[in-house]
């Protein structure tokens, strides 16, 4: 399934001006499972809501992480059943002599749009037995387990309090909601913590200095109307902010911006820990949250991340003709697959569901089903993780710095294909890299199909280096790494499935270049390989096709050309050096024509082999291993 991350709006009460200390009312980790005394109303047909641990609850579209204890959970994912109006609903609390409460517990809940079908959940109060429920706020949607602060001051004064998480499905296949560790409390009178700094964790001093920009929040009875906002860096002096002329009500937040920048002077790893002090001019009364920490590794320098896209799709799933209509308007909306785009896109069609018919499916595409782990279409895998499809995600994606630099470039003649890619290493990235470079075809409308679906882009047909990709070896900081491969495409307005054939060819073709963590499987890098047109209109009007084979090359290597007419052809190869090694000059009839030569003399390498054909010149390379 997909997800789109959707925001998360509530509004809460002022509480009470006199101070007070957090005292906690109720709370319940669900290690027993569902506590005595909790109801369900409208539990679907495989029970609602369930106990028991993340793996027994979740599946492989809705993969519940680990909070480390036993949840509550219900799955819409593994029951695909009614869940338009579900409550795990607590037993009564007396709540008459209390006039301030909070909430808090831990959720995992995406809160996605799947097939035209979005997923809800809310927090509510009842005091009538559930004849009449209240929301007190809606639960944040996120990729992992988001802890949850809800002001529930609207239920105080009554004896007959009732809580309950409502999840909806929308009416369709979404995927579900799970809870943890529930308490209601007495807030203090002043609780401020920081809840988020917006820095990545990795930085380049090519971008310094650094804006240390984040959120506040107050989860303390009384409005915050100045505070001093302090950062240290490795715990070092703190650097101060004064903040005046705020206005943060009870568990409202405040975006800040520190008013001096950090600019460290060397690379390494650093910690940097933000807090508030000063609130009112009194202290804070709880300190356990005051702080927050994050590493940050600075190296030498970063770039723009550009952010592979890779859909797992078919022209027999019912779901994907819908999916795709809105994915195609998100891709073109980031200027997908262009020279000035941030985002790259790959489909890879499946052979299923039934009838399994889609004629674009192969076995590459296949193998890199088996990396990701794929089962179910349609899905998409952004920078080699299976997020949220949303703007959201891909500005999430975008804004994560990247350690590389790809520049890329192709040409063709005929059916040949020769991809030359630079890679620069701003940051050690390892010796598990492999570099990827998909051929893809642009905009098809002859994939036979059961969906309704009538034109299809950026389909997957052909791997220039195979499934795995090029091994980058060991990638180290400051280093330029080059490769190239070269392939030959088949033309076929009817390609049987299986087959690695286009149905246009180059003038459809783009071709996707990207790197790859083997062991993490981070896409560290993507790139839109320009199409490199020198001499390719004149050469097309001389020769049809010309490949060097086989390459790599061992004791014989040979040039293969498809001439027009007879034409004066001249071959040079020279090695690595720029030193001649090679040459012949011939007379050819048109047509097919072979001409090899003995490379077994010769040192294992690189060789560049120009081919002069009356006048007009096209290089190609050639490995030689032995």
């Amino acid at each position: 399934m997909t997800k789109i991350l959707l925001s998360f709006i509530a509004l809460f009460a002022s509480s009470a001006a006199f101070a007070q200390g957090q005292s906690t009312i109720y709370s319940e980790n669900f290690n027993n499972g569902i506590p005595t005394g909790w109801t369900q109303l409208n539990a679907g047909s495989d029970g609602g809501f369930l106990a028991g641990s993340s793996a027994s609850l979740g599946t492989t579209s809705f993969p519940i992480s680990n909070p480390g204890s036993n949840i509550v959970a219900t799955n819409d994912d593994a029951c695909n059943c009614t869940k338009n109006d579900e409550y795990l609903v607590t037993d009564t609390m007396d709540l008459s002599n209390y006039s301030v409460l909070h909430a808090t517990f831990k959720s995992f809940f995406y809160g996605g749009t799947y097939n035209n079908a979005t997923e809800a959940a809310e927090f509510k109060y009842t005091t009538n037995g559930g004849s009449s429920w209240t929301s007190l706020g809606t639960i944040n949607p996120a990729a992992d387990w988001e802890s949850q602060w809800i002001d529930v001051s609207a239920a105080c004064g009554s004896a007959n309090v009732q809580f309950g998480f409502n999840y909806q499905d929308g009416g369709g296949w979404t995927w579900g909601l799970a809870i943890d560790d529930f308490s209601v409390f007495a807030p203090y009178n002043f609780d401020l913590a920081t809840t988020s700094l917006d820095i990545q964790s990795t930085l380049g001093l090519n971008k310094a200095p650094f804006t240390l920009e984040g959120t506040i929040k107050n989860y303390g009875g009384s409005t915050i109307t100045s505070a001093t906002l302090n950062y240290k860096i490795n715990n070092g002096t703190a650097v101060t902010s004064s903040l005046t002329g705020l206005s943060i009500a009870a568990y409202d937040t405040y975006t800040f911006t520190h008013g001096t920048t950090w600019n460290p002077s060397t690379t390494g790893s650093y910690t940097v820990d933000v807090y508030a002090t000063a609130l009112n001019g009194t202290t804070d009364q709880n300190t356990s949250n005051d702080v927050l920490s994050s590493v940050i590794e600075v190296v030498t320098a970063t770039t723009d991340r550009v952010v592979l896209a890779e859909e797992f799709t078919s022209s027999t799933c019912g779901p994907c003709a819908g999916f795709n209509t809105g994915y195609k308007t998100l891709l073109d909306d980031n200027n997908v697959n262009t020279e000035n785009g941030r985002i790259t896109s790959v489909k890879y069609q499946m052979n299923w569901p039934s009838p399994g018919t889609d004629p674009a499916y192969n076995p590459e595409g296949l193998a890199r089903r088996t990396v990701y782990g794929i089962s179910g279409v349609p899905d998409v895998v952004y920078g080699g993780s299976n997020l949220p499809t949303s703007q959201a995600t891909i500005d999430l994606l975008m804004d994560i710095p990247a350690l590389a630099e790809i520049d890329s470039e192709w040409s063709a003649t005929g059916g040949y294909i020769q991809c030359d890619v630079t890679v620069d290493a701003l940051a050690d990235l390892g010796s598990n890299v492999s570099l990827h470079m998909a051929m893809i075809e642009k905009e098809i409308s002859h994939n036979v199909q059961t969906n309704g679906e009538t034109t299809f882009y950026h389909t997957f047909r052909k791997f220039m280096d195979g499934s795995n990709g090029h091994s980058m070896g060991s990638m180290t900081a400051g280093n330029t790494y080059t490769h190239y491969a070269n392939s030959t495409i088949s033309v076929n307005s009817t390609p049987a499935q299986g087959s690695y054939d286009f149905w246009v060819g180059t003038s459809n073709m783009d071709i996707i270049v990207w790197l790859q963590d083997g062991v993490t499987g981070e896409v560290l890098q993507s790139d839109y390989a320009m199409f490199n047109t020198s001499s390719v209109d004149e050469m097309d009007n001389l020769a049809r096709f010309i490949s060097v084979y086989p390459n790599p090359a061992n004791d014989f290597a040979g040039v293969e050309i498809d001439l027009i007419d007879r034409s004066d052809v001249i071959i040079n190869m020279v090695n690595a050096m720029g030193q001649t090694v090679y040459t012949e000059a011939q007379a050819l009839d048109a047509g097919t024509q072979k001409l090899n030569f003995e490379t077994s003399n010769l040192s294992a390498g690189l060789y560049f082999v120009n081919v002069n054909v009356n006048g007009v010149s096209k290089t190609l390379r050639l490995n030689i291993a032995h």
